[in-house]
């Protein structure tokens, strides 16, 4: 519910509110609303419990002003499960009312109108909005149930094939297993157009296509302009900017990357997860392993969740740290995710190399004769073979990786994996191609 009301409340331009990834913490919890306030930079809050019935739940809410504590309204509902599509409208319109905001007749379109007429669809992908919001393997396939459950009820529901997307991208990015992963990319995609050509007016419709580009098809062009679309239509969302955030770096553009997780902790100042995440990416491009390896383990420690390992692994080998490096590779490629056990595998075989240790050779055979290669693959198989002497082959795998997304001039700059070949002449043009391509990124990404 709490998604479905901040969803409907965002049509009113007059308004800022954190998203549904800022509140969830909350759920289940006795807070206290000042600290609440403060966390999450915000004057009011709006509380409220659910007691579910069967076929009647009960509602009760309450807005309350943090300056001083007063309640600005509330009430309670006693009302069949199938009228949750009424409450959404009647809770936004009350709240909208207490603050005193005069509505356009636009804002009145976008916060009133229904994207499905079914309470059961809507009821379904509401529990898909949830889970989605785990970032975790059994949460996203959790999530991919419920919003098939929802189109079951309503194949016209364009939020619930925009939430498969982006569940179906997710899993193509971090979690299938090898045999699905080009599977769960095209059903990603599929699903993204089919939620924008069902209606190209919300948000939710273009921040799918942005999640498709950014963790299925690797288009960083397509990520930044889908994403600046959905911040168009609605400005309190974060995701957009960690989107374009990573389109940045994987360009090359760190500091346009700083100023978008500067303004995504703006929108959402209580989401450490994905802030530590991308700032530790950051860090680790810069070369700044041991702040990288600050922030990745302790984004693990708070979310639980995995998603930044691959970075990790290679942060503490770049620090010194083989013994922890190559314990948390081990786990990966044991790991069922496809492009996470290729990753790990990759990043072995430039360790492997770096030490002179041939069982890098094996490790790449099976790599270029796998089911998965992206553009992390590729690189760390350039890296490899830069340090085997096999320069041909490492200037091959290196134009593979940025020809399918990762273009970071000042990493291909820094890393000390590539040195060899940095020394070697006749590789010298691929460098400077190299740099041309970041410098022309760099004037088409100016403000």
């Amino acid at each position: 519910m709490p998604d479905a009301i901040i969803s409907r409340l965002a049509g009113v331009r007059q308004l800022r509110l954190r998203p549904t990834s800022a509140v969830l913490r909350y759920a289940d919890r006795d807070v206290d609303l000042r600290s609440v306030g403060r966390e999450l930079a915000v004057d009011y809050v709006l509380t409220g419990t659910v007691q579910d019935g069967g076929d009647r739940l009960r509602v009760s809410v309450q807005l309350v002003r943090l300056s001083d504590r007063a309640p600005l309204w509330g009430t309670h509902y006693d009302l069949a499960r199938q009228d949750l599509l009424t409450l959404q409208d009647s809770i936004a319109g009350q709240v909208s009312g207490a603050l005193a905001i005069r509505m356009t007749a636009a804002d009145q379109e976008r916060v009133y109108r229904r994207y499905t007429q079914n309470s059961a669809a809507f009821e379904a992908f509401l529990r898909g909005r949830a889970e989605l919001a785990q970032l975790s393997e059994p949460g996203t396939r959790a999530a991919v149930a419920a919003f098939e459950q929802a189109l079951g009820f309503d194949s016209t529901y364009a939020l619930a094939h925009a939430g498969l997307a982006m569940a179906s991208a997710d899993m193509h990015l971090r979690f299938a297993q090898g045999a699905e992963v080009g599977a769960w990319g095209q059903r990603a995609r599929r699903e993204a157009d089919r939620a924008l050509a069902l209606d190209s007016t919300v948000a939710e419709a273009h921040l799918a296509q942005a999640a498709v580009y950014r963790k299925s098809e690797f288009d960083w062009a397509a990520t930044i302009r889908e994403a600046q679309r959905a911040l168009a239509l609605n400005p309190s969302l974060d995701l957009p900017h960690y989107f374009i955030a990573g389109a940045y770096y994987h360009l090359g553009l760190l500091d346009r990357a700083d100023a978008e997780l500067r303004d995504a902790s703006a929108a959402d100042p209580g989401n450490p997860s994905e802030q530590l995440r991308t700032g530790g990416v950051l860090a680790f491009l810069r070369g700044d392993y041991r702040d990288a390896i600050a922030l990745f383990e302790r984004q693990r420690r708070e979310s639980g969740s995995t998603v930044s390992d691959s970075y990790l692994t290679q942060a503490y080998w770049y620090a010194g740290d083989t013994a922890h490096a190559v314990s948390l590779l081990d786990s990966m490629i044991r790991s069922p995710s496809g492009p996470g056990a290729a990753r790990a595998r990759a990043s072995l075989a430039s360790f492997r190399a770096a030490t002179g240790d041939r069982r890098a050779v094996a490790l790449l055979d099976t790599l270029e004769s796998g089911s998965y290669m992206d553009h992390h693959v590729a690189y760390s198989m350039g890296s490899a073979y830069a340090q085997l002497g096999r320069f041909e082959k490492a200037r091959q795998w290196l134009r593979r990786s940025v020809e399918t997304g990762f273009a970071c001039y000042p990493w291909f700059q820094r890393d000390p994996l590539l040195e060899p070949l940095r020394r070697d002449e006749p590789s010298r043009a691929f460098f400077d191609d190299l740099k041309v391509r970041w410098e022309a990124a760099r004037a088409r990404y100016r403000d």
